[in-house]
């Protein structure tokens, strides 16, 4: 056909297309082969420079390439004077040809600050503008405004004018998730709340009108609605203790905190009368990180018919010292301190008159965007986490409500909030428990899972009947426990269990244990006398009992009937 142009077939093109990739990659191994020889020939010189930077302008995830470049400069920063700002500026250059290629490339964002930093008589300032041009381009990149803020280090930019920034942005798109982040970060620096990491209430406050703003304008959007959750979340309590108890029949003493502490930072004295004593504090289950510890201590110091003072001191990490006293009088074989946190507040904080009418307000505009919205996740879970903030007790029944339609309305984190609603519940129980209890029933609860468990550590029975859950990995706080029920529930396995040497009876009729492995971690509890397994899959088998028995020697009756 005369006059038209030939149109090359699908097989022709991809033959092209595999052609140009052979050649690329012939030309790629060319310059690394070069890069290479080049190098161990200690011959760091231009050419070195001019091949890396071909490579890293096409390629630069190259993070090996960067490194030999700066071998480079090291040696040119030691034997040439005369030229650096040239070579800065061509260093610079190169750099953003790389993040035009690719503006989320963690070797070139961290050369540049390299040659920011190394490089004589740079201009920050100029550097900053830079960084405005790349967050216009894309305002969500993170690691643009990571560098922005190494950047803002160096130019002295005050962190009133960051806090303006983030404004800029916001105004600019509700929806730029990373200035929202950014400005929760600043305020806590610029207007520094009673307690470390807040923020003054007044100034939190104001920030409600703000983010209200972005939720009415774009219900959807999860930027805001993720501030919105950092402006309601409680404030974290200062390190103290919520809970120390001695006992005289176990020679053992038990620290609960406000809050976790890693085992390597974990600074923890104890002085019985006057004299400090030696202890080697363990957390459940080894956990590298822990708000329960205890520590057996040596009998003979307390023998003798009389009182006994007990301290407890913890150091925090910045130097300061929280105490706790107790007094364990000769004819007590226990004693404890609940702190001075009321049990009322132990998992909420009592809000000002000026914080509770703002989060009414809030709630007010929340109810109104779900009226609208009804199926919009975002509106749902503020509202439940509002009325958990003001009131969870007075608002349990539409905190529940709210939570089962966001079940439904967002089914893919349908888990998620089955555990919050477990949360609200535990919490909700642990509340109301009196100094004195030492048995817990959450019975037909509808948990997923069970929370809390450093504050029921003294708890010596509780009934987890009729629930759903699947695991009892929590249950390694619960170290005084002595009998367990866990009928009708969804558990394959006793993990978790196999530090409790309290344990005596364990109740798991109707779960979900189909063989002797799932028992296994119940051989270390040396006072289990009592197991029942009825209605799981694992009785079946003809050889049960024996196995069982075998597998947990120390166990006297299994489902009602002799081991023996």
């Amino acid at each position: 056909m005369h006059g038209r142009v030939k149109v090359k077939t699908t097989a022709e093109q991809e033959e092209e297309k595999r052609k140009e990739r052979e050649k690329n990659l012939a030309k790629y191994r060319a310059a690394f082969n070069r890069i290479e020889d080049k190098r161990q020939r200690g011959e760091l010189d231009d050419e070195l420079l001019k091949i890396t930077g071909q490579v890293l302008a096409t390629n630069p995830d190259e993070a090996t390439l960067w490194n030999v470049r700066r071998e480079v400069f090291d040696k040119y920063f030691t034997e040439r004077k005369n030229n650096l700002k040239e070579l800065a500026c061509a260093e610079l250059q190169l750099t953003e040809l790389a993040l035009q290629k690719n503006p989320k490339s963690y070797g070139a964002w961290s050369h540049r600050a390299w040659a920011m930093e190394t490089f004589p008589g740079m201009d920050w300032d100029k550097e900053l503008s830079v960084c405005n041009l790349f967050l216009d381009m894309d305002e969500r990149n993170f690691h643009c405004w990571d560098y922005r803020r190494f950047v803002c280090g160096h130019a002295k930019v005050t962190l009133e004018k960051e806090l303006e920034f983030t404004m800029q942005k916001i105004a600019t798109n509700f929806s730029n998730y990373s200035a929202w982040h950014y400005r929760s970060s600043l305020l806590p620096k610029i207007f520094p709340g009673p307690v470390q990491g807040t923020v003054k209430e007044e100034i939190l406050l104001q920030e409600y009108n703000l983010v209200q703003n972005a939720t009415f304008t774009d219900p959807s959007d999860q930027s805001a609605w993720f501030y919105h959750r950092w402006l309601t979340g409680r404030e974290n309590p200062p390190l103290d203790f919520v809970l120390f108890h001695v006992s005289r029949s176990k020679n053992r003493v038990i620290i609960n905190l406000t809050k976790p502490i890693p085992r390597n930072q974990l600074r923890l004295v104890l002085k019985i009368n006057g004299t400090l004593v030696h202890t080697e504090w363990v957390a459940p289950a080894s956990l590298c990180s822990s708000s329960l510890w205890y520590s057996q201590i040596n009998k003979d110091v307390l023998l003798g018919e009389c009182d006994h003072q007990f301290e407890v001191v913890l150091e925090s990490s910045d130097g300061s010292q929280v105490s706790a006293t107790l007094t364990l009088n000769a004819c007590n074989h226990e004693a404890r301190y609940s702190g001075k946190l009321p049990r009322n507040q132990l998992f909420s904080c009592e809000l000002s008159t000026a914080r509770t009418s703002v989060l009414q307000d809030e709630l007010k505009a929340c109810q109104q965007l779900h009226e609208l919205e009804p199926d919009n996740k975002w509106p749902l879970l503020t509202c439940v986490l509002l009325m958990r903030a003001l009131d969870g007790q007075k608002h349990q029944t539409e905190i529940e409500a709210f939570l089962s339609h966001l079940c439904k309305v967002d089914a893919t984190r349908k888990n998620y909030y089955q555990d919050l609603r477990s949360k609200f519940v535990a919490e909700r129980i642990i509340e109301n428990l009196g100094d004195e209890d030492v048995s817990v029933a959450l019975v037909s609860c509808g948990l997923t899972s069970v929370r809390h468990t450093d504050h029921l550590v003294l708890m010596q029975q509780i009934d987890l009947s009729s629930n759903s859950l699947v695991s009892l990995r929590p249950l390694c706080c619960l170290i005084n426990l002595r009998t367990l029920i866990a009928d009708d529930n969804k558990i394959e396995d006793c993990a978790g269990l196999e530090q409790l040497l309290e344990l005596a009876s364990l109740s798991l009729r109707r779960n979900s244990i189909s063989c002797t492995a799932g028992l296994l971690s119940l051989a270390p509890c040396p006072k289990l006398a009592e197991l029942h397994l009825e209605g799981n899959l694992i009785c079946d088998d003809i050889n049960f009992k024996s196995a069982t028995c075998s597998a947990i020697p120390q166990l006297r009756t299994l489902n009602g009937e002799d081991c023996q």
